[in-house]
């Protein structure tokens, strides 16, 4: 029982807060036009249309129901006039239940289009929002494939939330009703054995309760491990897609490198991995299947079994027996809900788990990144981006790098070098306020713009222009600005392709994204700019020329850069060296620049 209510507490948290948004939304109403309402109002009144016609659907199952008795009298009576009404009784009714089938469906998918676009913005917003993207990476944890949770899981979990609800809902109603017909039919329809009549009250729910409990224990007991199997499985999948996606990514390096078998062999062990779950899930499945068919088939010939003695010895009329037969049939269905449902729920509750697994992941990475101690970022009360008291740590929190006092002045140009690992690029990370594991102050001046130009530049998909401006609009910048910035940096030749549609990360060489995230620097024109190995792919002269480009066009920028070139000294005012302390923790030592272009 704690289970079941530990996973509708997980249902409650992801559905709760699409109904209390109270941002505008628009609804278009045939009578009157666009209205523009809170989300929330639109929801309730959505789902209230969706419950409303769910009861009529009921509503006209039950008068269904009656017709059975009224057709079968005719039919056993002989009765023409009689056989035409219930015709006519049909053609009304059927007309009604298509009516209310097709807007209960068309309302339903109204309402699941407008709660996954408020869920998937939901988990957006929080997964782009404050880096947490990048400091999800570094929390272990179930919240793997991002992508897939957001793009996947929402789209089923809305869809499955919607039908397994309303169906329920739908489902316990019409249960109610028939329980209440069916326990009057008891009445009239006495239990009949060899000719024998017994007027035991309500027997015909009683043999449909245990009939319903037998089959849904049976069906739990067997079905239970494919909740486990179908969530690992996505995973599985997932992990497989992933290691191709890296293939097509990296494909020059692997190229280059003849890395084709080994990435055969990893791709092989992944798939391995989704074939033995897959081969656990059809496994289950079949032994399911084995009785959940056997169940289903004896359930259509059960009712007739019980029923049939009672007609074939005068005990009851023709109309009563259809009615009674399709009255039990339904309570039956009812009950054995749980058992038709099954794989879907199984389906439902891995879905479930792996958002709540999700939305906790980020729970936990904001946590950790506000919990004290962490590195705070202040406002500096003068002109110098400064650090005090800095201790940059792993997510693990083992202190990697150490600054007592670390500042760095408009026009001012920093060098900062080191062996690798020690800590260079992580401290750069918590100077720019994207790294929070430490302790510390980075105080950043008022208003004050910073720019990171990582060694590998990102390139969004999409036109040259769109590449270049990122993450900015095309609109931001003027064409001929962006025009000069191209030319600047040595890439005049791509200007008649600005507009020009491509996987750019793939088409333009590593010194080509490198000169292009220079192009980015110089529209942007921060007040300071990290450059992280940021011309590690150009040859010296090409890094010389644009460390020129760089220090003429953007003379009041702050600049550090991390890198190993001694050519690069020429460029910078000041040199720091990591040097290692004897608690094993690196701190940048000032050190004598050779001159200052």
């Amino acid at each position: 029982m704690s289970k079941i209510w530990a996973a509708l507490k997980d249902i409650w948290r992801l559905t709760y807060p699409y109904f209390q948004r109270t941002t505008p939304g628009e609804v278009r109403l045939w009578f009157i036009g666009p209205v523009k309402l809170p989300e929330r109002t639109i929801a309730f009144a959505l789902l209230g249309a969706v419950v409303a016609l769910e009861i009529a659907f009921s509503y006209v199952v039950k008068r269904f129901n009656s017709w059975y008795a009224i057709f079968g009298d005719a039919i056993q009576q002989k009765n023409f006039p009689g056989f035409l009404h219930a015709i006519e009784l049909f053609s009304i009714l059927a007309f009604f239940y298509i009516v209310v089938a097709v807007y209960k469906s068309y309302i339903n998918q109204v309402l699941q289009i407008r709660w996954r676009k408020s869920m998937t913005d939901f988990f957006v917003d929080r997964w782009l929002g404050d880096a947490q993207h990048y400091r999800l990476r570094m929390v272990t944890g179930p919240a793997d494939n991002p992508d897939q949770r957001i793009a996947e899981d929402v789209h089923s979990f809305v869809g499955q939330t919607m039908v397994l609800g309303i169906g329920f809902f739908g489902n316990v109603m019409r249960l109610g009703i028939f329980l209440y017909v069916l326990w009057q039919l008891s009445q009239t329809f006495p239990m009949t054995s060899f000719g024998l009549s017994f007027n035991i009250p309500g027997y015909l729910i009683y043999l449909a309760v245990i009939y319903a409990l037998v089959g849904t224990l049976v069906t739990h007991w067997i079905g239970k491990p494919l909740i486990r199997l179908k969530y690992d499985q996505e995973r599985y999948e997932a992990n497989f897609r992933f290691g191709m996606a890296r293939i097509r990514e990296n494909s020059e390096q692997i190229a280059l490198l003849k890395g084709e078998p080994a990435e055969r062999a990893e791709l092989g062990e992944r798939y391995a991995s989704v074939l033995a779950n897959v081969y656990g899930v059809i496994n289950r499945q079949k032994t399911l299947t084995w009785f959940t068919a056997f169940f289903g088939q004896f359930s259509v010939i059960f009712p007739y079994l019980l029923l049939a003695p009672a007609f074939f010895f005068g005990k009851a009329t023709y109309g009563a027996f259809m009615q009674t037969n399709q009255t039990f049939s339904s309570v039956q269905d009812g009950l054995t809900w749980f058992v038709d449902q099954y794989s879907t729920l199984a389906d439902y509750r891995a879905v479930v788990q792996r958002l709540i697994g999700f939305e906790e992941a980020m729970g936990k990475t904001t946590a950790e990144s506000t919990a004290k101690p962490h590195i705070e970022t202040r406002v500096a009360p003068g002109p110098n981006l400064v650090a005090d008291d800095l201790t940059v740590a792993l997510p693990s929190h083992r202190p990697l790098t150490a600054a007592a006092r670390f500042s760095v002045a408009p026009r001012e140009r920093v060098l900062l070098t080191g062996r690798s690992g020690s800590g260079k690029t992580t401290l750069l990370r918590a100077l720019s306020g994207i790294w929070p594991f430490g302790q510390g102050r980075v105080e950043v001046p008022k208003g004050a713009t910073l720019f990171v130009l990582p060694q590998r530049t990102y390139l969004p998909l999409g036109t040259l222009r769109q590449a270049l401006v990122y993450p900015r609009t095309v609109e931001a910048y003027p064409h001929a600005d962006v025009a000069v910035a191209l030319e600047a940096v040595g890439l005049g030749a791509l200007a008649p392709e600005l507009d020009e549609a491509g996987n750019w990360s793939q088409r333009l060489s590593g010194g080509e994204q490198q000169r292009l995230g220079a192009a980015r620097v110089l529209l942007v024109k921060p007040d300071f700019l990290f450059l992280d190995e940021a011309t590690s792919a150009l040859d010296q002269q090409g890094e010389e020329d644009l460390y020129r480009t760089l220090i003429a066009r953007l003379p009041t920028t702050a600049i550090v850069s991390i890198g190993h070139r001694p050519t690069l000294e020429a460029f910078h005012t000041r040199k720091l060296v990591m040097s290692r302390s004897a608690e094993g923790l690196s701190h940048p030592v000032e050190a004598v620049a050779q001159a200052a272009e």
